[in-house]
């Protein structure tokens, strides 16, 4: 039998075994040509000693590997050429390495039930401290001592464990009943009421913490597939990790300031006063390792002509609820909520009828949601709502004509002979599909660059959208005659109005060209026209002392050229008398809605209005006086 010597622990194979510094040390020692070299913390139960090398291999050192290595199992040298290190790694036989924990650091919050302890390194390479990896990250799993730098090795994975969980609350329908699923498996985690903004919770939470690291988890999240032993790596832990947000729909995007974070406390301790917004921490890590599906966000679904109501009379349970009018666009970023000012109303088409809207907006919103300060477009946004268009005539002779063109070249409807504008209008109202409709008089022209598309604003309340035309006598640009988007709805409720039927509703004005007024096809057309609207302007002016509705009536007072031009004088400077002769007399100013009272009116001034010429109308005109305000 050969000599034999052991490093490491004594490993009582035999009662002449010897310790050994090295392989050199235990040549030194040797009594015998041969020796085994080999370490105590082996199991050399199956081991046969007695194995001999080949004569020509005999100046070898031959090794036997373990289960881990081609080294560290045993040696046999021969003393008088160990110094030649001619290594010979055998496959004849293997030792088994035992368990020896005190060489590892082992790192708490790991489940390491499957981690083999008996691995050790290679003994020709240097002395490395070897990390191993969790399922996460290259390390963050044991530690295997040595002082020749780091290696990762990647032979075995352990799984790291979860640390301490927070819950936000924010009394959405599936918090419940989600927390308490989440208890069963973590016992600790604790819950904690959402109040105004993330921050703010945090500093509470932070102040709760018992753990280096925490998770802090919102209610609308499902955490149904999460894993919650995820960790940083080393290099990262002073870092506030945070996990994307998304629907669970196949086209939803990301919101990368997600809902779920994991914050190493004492860095977060230190920040914690100075920090106004949650942003401005040192350190933020918008992480990609796991993305977490939020509950499905609560959708409203309503009939209304505008948002306002709807979302003033919404009991929200959830931090937004979706609104829609038309089929749900679901190809939009989740909105963040860390604070009030990420909380944005967000719009999801062209016409505000389907939207995001955070619970914070009900406080602000009165008359519009545009009392909001913090509203977004979605940059996907492309709905057109087109609403049905409706031709309006009476006795105008360039009707037929107008109709025509028209109809030729939109699907349009037709309300004829009704008398009255209200009448009209009402008629109209009645036979629209669409909640609103586009009113277009005969007695203009529709201009070649309108193109009916325009949106109504639902984050306004229900009103007329007023479109300019070109007058072709005075060249005014502007709502008179122009193409009217009526609110069905309004001009069925409306009972009062002014002198303008229009303006006596909510109203806006678009600065864009949708007609050419050509409505001097006859004398009494031409004066009809003009007479009514220089006695709404007169009344404008009284009532809001407008400078641009003073030019207005100036021009129409003044200026006319092209057929039937002197009766469209003589109609506006009949239209201010006649205002200014009944402006205390509502009921009398209304006459001028009425078709049948015009035409008597008319013919009751000018008993020869048959004649085709102009001459009726020029002694009037030659003697009217300019009055003094232009």
């Amino acid at each position: 039998m050969f000599d034999v010597f052991y490093y490491g622990t004594k490993p009582d194979r035999f009662a002449f075994e010897q310790p050994a510094d090295s392989l050199e040390d235990a040549a030194k020692k040797s009594r015998t040509r041969f020796y085994w070299y080999i370490y105590g913390g082996n199991d050399y139960e199956n081991f046969d000693f007695t194995w001999r090398p080949a004569p020509w291999e005999e100046h070898h050192v031959h090794c036997f590997g373990t289960q881990w290595q081609r080294t560290g199992g045993a040696y046999l040298a021969n003393k008088y050429t160990t110094n030649n290190k001619e290594w010979h790694f055998r496959t004849e036989q293997k030792v088994t390495r035992c368990v020896e924990k005190h060489k590892w650091i082992i790192p708490n919050n790991i489940n390491d039930s499957q981690f083999d302890y008996s691995w050790h390194p290679d003994e020709l390479e240097a002395d490395y401290e070897y990390h191993f990896p969790t399922q996460w990250q290259r390390d963050g799993g044991p530690i295997y001592r040595g002082t020749a730098g780091i290696k990762f090795l990647n032979s075995q994975k352990i799984k790291s464990g979860s640390t301490q969980i927070f819950y936000m609350d924010f009394l959405n329908e599936a918090s419940s009943a989600q927390f308490t699923t989440l208890q069963a498996r973590y016992p600790d985690i604790k819950s904690t009421r959402y109040v105004n903004d993330h921050l703010t919770v945090f500093k509470r939470i932070i102040n709760l913490a018992t753990t280096e690291f925490i998770w802090i988890t919102s209610s609308i999240c499902d955490y149904t597939t999460f894993d919650f032993t995820w960790h940083p790596a080393p290099e990262q832990k002073e870092m506030i990790h945070v996990f994307k947000s998304q629907l669970n729909e196949p086209s939803s995007q990301k919101q990368k300031r997600g809902d779920t974070f994991y914050i190493h406390v004492p860095s977060f301790r230190q920040q914690l006063y100075n920090l106004e917004l949650l942003d401005w921490f040192n350190v933020i890590n918008y992480c990609d390792d796991q993305v977490v599906n939020l509950f499905p966000i609560p959708t409203i679904e309503y009939s209304a002509d505008s948002l306002v109501e709807v979302i003033k009379n919404h009991n929200f349970n959830h931090p937004y609820s979706l609104f829609v009018k038309d089929k749900p666009n679901t190809n939009y970023e989740p909105l963040c909520i860390w604070s009030l000012k990420d909380k944005e109303i967000l719009s999801l088409n062209s016409s505000n009828n389907t939207a995001l809207v955070p619970r914070e907006a009900k406080n602000f919103i009165t008359n519009q949601v545009y009392d909001y300060p913090y509203i977004q477009k979605n940059k996907n946004s492309d709905s057109i709502n087109f609403q049905d268009i409706i031709f309006i005539s009476y006795d105008e002779p360039q009707a037929e004509q107008n109709w025509q063109k028209l109809n030729n070249k939109y699907k349009a409807k037709r309300v004829h002979g009704v008398s009255g504008m209200h009448n009209a209008l009402m008629a109209a109202a009645e036979i629209s599909s669409t909640p609103w409709f586009y009113a277009v008089f005969a007695k203009t022209e529709v201009a070649e660059t309108f193109k009916f598309n325009f949106s109504p604003d639902y984050f306004q309340q229900p009103k007329h959208y007023i479109f300019h035309a070109r007058n072709v006598l005075n060249g005014l640009e502007y709502g008179h005659m122009g193409i009217v988007l009526y609110n069905a709805n309004l001009v069925k409720k409306q009972t009062e109005f002014g002198i303008d039927y229009t303006m006596s509703a909510a109203h806006s004005v678009i600065p864009i060209l949708s007609a050419i007024a050509s409505f001097n096809s006859n004398p009494y057309h031409t004066w009809r026209t003009a007479f009514r609207e220089c006695a709404k302007l007169s009344q404008f002016i009284d009532e809001q002392n407008n400078i641009e509705n003073e030019y207005r009536l100036d021009v129409w007072l003044s200026t006319a050229q092209g057929l039937y031009a002197k009766w469209c004088l003589q109609g506006a400077r009949d239209g201010y008398e006649f205002y200014r002769a009944n402006k205390n007399k509502p009921s009398e100013l209304k006459q001028a809605f009425d078709w049948v009272w015009l035409q008597e009116y008319f013919e009751s001034i000018y008993k020869d209005v048959k004649r085709p010429d102009q001459d009726v109308a020029e002694h009037r005109l030659k003697s009217w006086q300019r009055p003094e305000h232009f």
